[in-house]
């Protein structure tokens, strides 16, 4: 009988142990991971080539996290470079990681209002009183929307009695809102809309007859919103006929494809009938602008100028 034990032991010792190295000549499952993002705007398309994933862990380099298997697309808040970073794990607890950096641009919107921990209030944009070469004057309504006019001093509205509307401000809010804070009481506008618009608002002290401008007494609404668009402008307006310079000045169509901004319910850096802002350039800090100005007695209703001003950022 023991020599029956001794032999049962020894099979299955021979068993196990075949069993054991059997199992360590298996070979490991590592997987392999690539992959890309593309932003648009603030929406990333990441495109991942993978063999031997099980699971799938993301950071996105800003807080969040996911566990997204494979191809997927993840929005951003806001601007700026972040980290993409994907650990993908195979079956049998192999992984291998790959960082892959993105720069998310900000949006006009964004530079318009700041960003909730940059500016949490808002951001608050004023005239610029410095002359910026090629950027302030005035101009006909065309296509190219050229300054043929230019204010090549500083402090231009000193010189038209009107410096005190550098102090007025404009607070842009990431709800939409727009905040409008003329502290004198009096907004830069078109003599054209005092003359339109009496007595709500008229003339103020400083009236300045020679340029078009004035200030003009206004109290700015409640609940002031804006909004940002990109696309195709198209607007009747007031222009000079270059063809028959004597017939003066007729009616005719403007037609652009920029970022318009608009203020439906109030009005932003300048005062006029129309209330479209179009923006030329922008950045963080500083933007250049497009008010379309009203100025042509027999046609009232139809801006014939381009008043090209420049914002900054108040300090």
């Amino acid at each position: 009988m023991k020599r029956i034990n001794f032999f049962m032991m020894g099979i299955a010792l021979l068993f196990s142990g075949a069993l054991f190295f059997s199992s360590c000549s298996e070979d490991p499952i590592i997987p392999t991971l690539n992959f890309i993002a593309e932003p648009v705007g603030y929406e990333v398309t990441i495109t991942v080539e993978s063999t031997d994933v099980s699971t799938w862990t993301w950071d996105y380099g800003d807080g969040q996290k996911s566990t997204a298997p494979g191809s997927h697309k993840y929005t951003y808040k806001q601007s700026g470079e972040y980290n993409i970073t994907c650990v993908a794990t195979s079956s049998d607890g192999n992984f291998v990681n790959k960082t892959v950096k993105v720069t998310i641009a900000a949006s006009v919107k964004e530079m318009l209002t700041g960003t909730p921990t940059s500016h949490p209030n808002g951001k608050t944009w004023v005239l610029d009183p410095k002359y910026n070469t090629g950027k302030n004057g005035a101009g006909p309504l065309t296509a190219t929307l050229p300054i043929t006019q230019p204010f090549p001093i500083d402090n231009v509205l000193d010189m038209l009695k009107l410096g005190g509307e550098y102090d007025n401000e404009y607070t842009f809010k990431a709800d939409g809102s727009l905040v409008i804070n003329n502290k004198n009481g009096v907004s830069l506008g078109s003599q054209m809309y005092s003359f339109v618009v009496p007595p709500a608002t008229g003339p103020a002290p400083g009236f300045e007859g020679a340029s078009g401008l004035c200030g003009i007494t206004y109290a700015p609404k409640a609940g002031g919103k804006f909004e940002d668009k990109k696309g195709d402008l198209s607007l009747d307006v007031v222009i000079e006929d270059p063809a028959n310079l004597a017939a003066g000045w007729k009616v005719g169509k403007l037609n652009l494809t920029a970022q318009v901004y608009i203020a439906p319910t109030d009005y932003f850096a300048f005062l006029d009938i129309s209330k479209t802002i179009l923006i030329k350039e922008i950045t963080p800090d500083k933007m250049h602008i497009i008010a379309l100005m009203h100025g042509v007695v027999e046609r009232p209703d139809l801006p014939s100028t381009a008043l090209h001003i420049t914002m900054v950022v108040k300090k």
